[in-house]
């Protein structure tokens, strides 16, 4: 595969580290930022409203969900650039080196219908080889009191639009990037997407995994990694990233 990626060479690849460092610094920043997001959104909350049981509150609040995906994929974009610095890396190293351009729209676009062909494909290869698998599971996405205009726009704006914003620049940014430097493209990628799958199982709870989220974010993870690799930015993967986010956001409120 011909690539733009022309920064895992010489210093960079020292620099970078070897991949179980990645993959053990990637989960610490997506779990340190959520926990920590979640406490002083809750902490505020519970200062706010001290007679109110907090976890349903923030259940129940779109304001309190708002801010904690805010706060929560800022801290991780906030991380990930950290640990650039500390290693004297670029903020190109992750696909942040360069303005967007009409070519990246346009190769979204393609992306986006390739995922959902490839998701068609998948879907139908899981009802036949896996049959027991449950692939018409709901996911838990929060805001379950949406009763006005001003929390339809708090949900859109919290789903839609900035998980990708947070979620790449770590993913296919640092982990991705990160992978690619000591891997070839297929093992950093194949390994970047059963991660990114992993993460939306929703593990714990004592509810069943959400296999259909898993099977989608790994196939949709596939593209943008792809995505990456192609284009040498982040770009055209956020933006397909939001619009999968904006059919899910349809199909699940409206």
């Amino acid at each position: 595969m011909k690539t733009k990626l022309n920064l895992f060479k010489g210093r960079d690849r020292a620099d970078l580290g070897g991949p179980y460092w990645l993959i053990f610094n990637t989960l610490v920043i997506f779990f340190f930022s959520q926990i920590l997001a979640a406490f002083i959104v809750e902490l505020i909350l519970s200062i706010m409203h001290p007679h109110i049981n907090v976890a349903g509150l923030l259940d129940n609040s779109s304001a309190g969900q708002f801010f904690y995906v805010i706060l929560a994929e800022g801290l991780a974009v906030a991380l990930v650039l950290l640990s650039l610095k500390n290693r004297r890396l670029p903020p190109r190293f992750i696909g942040l080196g360069r303005r967007p351009i009409w070519d990246d729209v346009f190769k979204a676009l393609i992306g986006f219908t390739v995922f959902y062909g490839l998701l068609i494909v998948a879907s139908l290869l899981v009802s036949v080889f896996l049959p027991n698998v449950n692939t018409n599971q709901q996911q838990d996405l929060g805001f379950n009191n949406i009763t006005t205009t001003t929390d339809n726009l708090l949900a859109f704006a919290a789903l839609v639009i900035v998980p990708p914003l947070g979620e790449e620049p770590l993913v296919r940014g640092y982990l991705f990037s990160g992978l690619r430097a000591r891997l070839k493209f297929w093992p950093a990628a194949i390994v970047t997407s059963i991660l990114f799958g992993i993460a939306h199982l929703e593990i714990g709870g004592g509810a069943p995994l959400l296999w259909a989220a898993g099977i989608d974010t790994f196939v949709l993870s596939l593209v943008l990694v792809y995505l990456r690799e192609s284009t040498g930015a982040l770009y055209a993967g956020i933006l397909v990233h939001m619009l999968n986010n904006l059919v899910a956001f349809g199909v699940h409120f409206h």
